[in-house]
């Protein structure tokens, strides 16, 4: 697999190596990746016109730049991971893996690289985007598919209402068997409001009907790299067995807490869970407060406020005049998002949504979405 995410420590270091030579060149990015990245220099505690570096400055930078605070630090997650992925390659199971256990994901991204990992336990996809439409706190199934149906599947998915409502409540009976039927229970979530959402629906569920015999936490907002860390779905196996070593047991008054999140967040008046979330000092769960931040900015209570999504698409169409929904979805989760949670789907919805609201023009209606070409109106 060649992923980002499985690092060469050799690799590393002659990069470190070909960045203090361009350093001492002044090459013009060399200088720009030092100061934003060597500690002395971003907070000025050396000034660059007699900062003389060294080779152990320039590994700083390089394992700075991959999410590592040390040279040291980033050789350790190198051999750490090398010495996982030799382990996965020797031996077929994950030995601290309960018998019957489930593996719950909000989509499908790491279920082939969970098997690969070594993990022999079930897999449920409980993937419902709650961050947009409408979501009540019992979660009416009915009023759920009805909008997943007419928002995505209709057009996209070529499934019919029936199969929508019949695979969301397949879901919710597995995660309703999950309670009694399996020794122990995973989540594997990340930070951002995607996921989040999901994670305090699924652990208000069972603050409400009863917890699992074991439940578990996976979850991170990082991950050492040669990329932005997104998603679980961008790591290789073993890098999933590394996570698998921080899982943490999930107690009742955390599934309480997320059962509070949820009550806020499905409340009927959206002042509710603004004021909500602007009061919330601290949260068990590492990531909430960050997701439900953006969330709100998604969710304006104020008149005449536009959705931060569509503002940061009406800045690129205003900065860089019309381009295709494709590369329009690229750009703003590369250069505009802080913390990427959509969907190319979901982004075509909003899209249409502004279309519908005279904000941006459709200048042509190719076959397939991405290529439509989208102007301001």
């Amino acid at each position: 697999m060649n992923t980002p995410f499985r690092l060469n420590l050799e690799q590393q270091k002659k990069r470190a190596k070909e960045l203090l030579k361009s350093f001492d060149k002044h090459d013009v990015e060399a200088i720009e990746r030092f100061v934003e990245h060597h500690p002395k220099l971003r907070f000025k505690e050396a000034r660059l016109e007699v900062f003389s570096a060294k080779l152990t400055d320039a590994q700083l930078v390089i394992a700075r730049e991959l999410g590592c605070q040390t040279w040291s630090q980033l050789r350790h997650h190198i051999s750490l991971m090398g010495a996982l992925q030799r382990q996965i390659d020797q031996t077929d199971k994950v030995d601290d893996e309960a018998e019957s256990c489930l593996h719950i994901r909000c989509g499908s991204d790491i279920e082939k690289a969970l098997n690969h990992a070594g993990f022999r336990g079930a897999f449920l996809e409980f993937s419902d985007p709650f961050c947009v439409g409408p979501v009540t706190y019992d979660y009416d199934l009915e009023q759920r598919a009805h909008f997943l149906y007419e928002s995505y599947c209709k057009e996209y998915m070529e499934q019919d209402y029936a199969q929508v409502l019949a695979d969301l409540s397949l879901r919710f009976k597995r995660l309703k068997a999950s309670i009694k039927g399996d020794q122990h229970v995973v989540l594997w979530f990340e930070h951002d409001p995607y996921d989040q959402f999901i994670l305090i629906y699924i652990l208000s569920f069972y603050h409400r009907f009863g917890l699992p015999n074991k439940l578990w936490l996976v979850t991170t907002n990082a991950f050492p790299g040669g990329a932005r860390f997104q998603g679980l779905g961008q790591l290789p196996p073993e890098g999933l067995r590394l996570l698998w070593q921080t899982k943490q047991a999930v107690t009742p008054a955390l599934c309480q807490e997320a059962d509070r999140h949820w009550a806020a967040f499905t409340h009927p008046n959206p002042q509710v869970f603004h004021q909500y979330v602007q009061g919330l000092a601290v949260s068990h769960l590492p990531y909430f407060k960050t997701a439900a931040l953006r969330q709100l900015q998604d969710q304006p209570i104020q008149a005449n406020q536009l959705p931060l999504t569509q503002q940061f698409i009406l800045e690129l169409l205003s900065e860089s005049g019309a381009q295709t929904a494709g590369h329009l979805f690229r750009h703003v989760m590369t250069q505009k998002e802080p913390l990427p949670f959509l969907g190319d789907i979901m982004f075509w919805h909003i899209l249409q949504k502004m279309e519908a609201s005279d904000l941006v023009q459709f200048a042509d209606m190719p076959e397939h979405w991405p290529k439509t070409l989208i102007r301001l109106n």
